[in-house]
């Protein structure tokens, strides 16, 4: 048996002995989510990148989902979550409001907060509004927005092509195209074969939800917060790949605005979870733990 088919198998048994799928029914759509169902332990609310899912967590080890309720939804536009197309959901405080309302409907209070690039933008989105809420964040490839007004105009302009790029393409072609770009280097060294299988682990994708996503959740049209980054006490796990520079220097900017923040540098590009998954769990069940 391949090493990638026992990867397979571990992660259906982590999703037959830990997770169950549920689902959140609000005015605005029906969220789905992964629950690992631990009764009376501390939450860890897990938020995904853009084309991914809930399932990109199934490599989470034992120690943390035997240890604490992990809550893993499909943001907006992802995954199984189907919500109403419209920019007041899918724009920032649509998606916090969604945050909100969910967790609220759970009975606790607070929450450590884990979020990878798209994720974790939305994690500090809502920390800033719901400071009292989080026990911790872990961010992971980053940025709390962007500053400057010509930047921020062209990368609305850039969203807007690829959402339509998204809706004139069909899954496979633009997933690959997506997973092939540089930013994602460390994956796509390893070959077609590997490209192959990151696509088809990401199928099936909704194309108009995708769009809805970068059109009204850019980091373009999103808020900067860096200003509001003081304000979080909460301690901060940064986490970036030595190969993705731009992120790299957008990491160290996190930690030096935060309170209680710290940086931890993997050898990786933009996606540690998916090139060097063991490696990221360490850290975060260290810090999780206050080692």
């Amino acid at each position: 048996m391949t090493a990638s088919r026992n990867q397979l198998r571990h992660n259906r048994n982590l999703h037959n002995n830990y997770l169950q799928s549920c689902c959140y029914q609000s005015h605005l759509g029906k969220l789905y989510y992964l629950d690992s169902c631990q009764q009376n332990t501390e939450i860890i609310v897990f938020l995904h990148g853009f084309t991914g899912s809930s399932h990109d967590f199934l490599t989470l080890p034992d120690a943390i989902l035997s240890n604490y309720r992990c809550l893993i939804p499909d943001l907006p536009g992802h995954g199984q979550t189907q919500v109403l197309e419209d920019a007041t959901v899918f724009q920032t405080e649509g998606q916090i409001a969604l945050l909100e309302q969910w967790l609220d409907s759970l009975g606790d209070s607070k929450f450590h907060f884990f979020g990878y690039s798209m994720g974790g933008r939305l994690a500090l989105q809502f920390a800033v509004k719901n400071s009292e809420q989080i026990q911790s964040l872990i961010l992971v490839s980053t940025t709390a927005g962007i500053k400057e007004e010509a930047i921020r105009k062209e990368r609305v302009q850039a969203d807007v092509r690829l959402a339509q790029k998204i809706l004139n393409t069909e899954p496979v072609g633009f997933l690959t195209e997506w997973i092939s770009q540089p930013l994602f280097e460390g994956i796509t060294e390893r070959g077609e074969d590997f490209i192959a299988k990151e696509v088809e682990r990401r199928l099936p994708i909704q194309r108009a939800g995708l769009a809805c996503s970068l059109k009204h959740f850019s980091a373009g049209i999103m808020p900067s917060v860096w200003h509001q980054l003081p304000d979080i006490k909460a301690p901060t796990l940064v986490i970036a790949g030595s190969r993705d520079r731009k992120y790299l220097t957008l990491a160290s900017e996190l930690t030096n605005h935060m309170q209680n923040a710290q940086l931890r540098i993997l050898e990786t590009s933009h996606a540690p979870l998916i090139e060097s998954p063991n490696l990221l769990w360490k850290h975060v069940s260290n810090f999780l733990k206050g080692d």
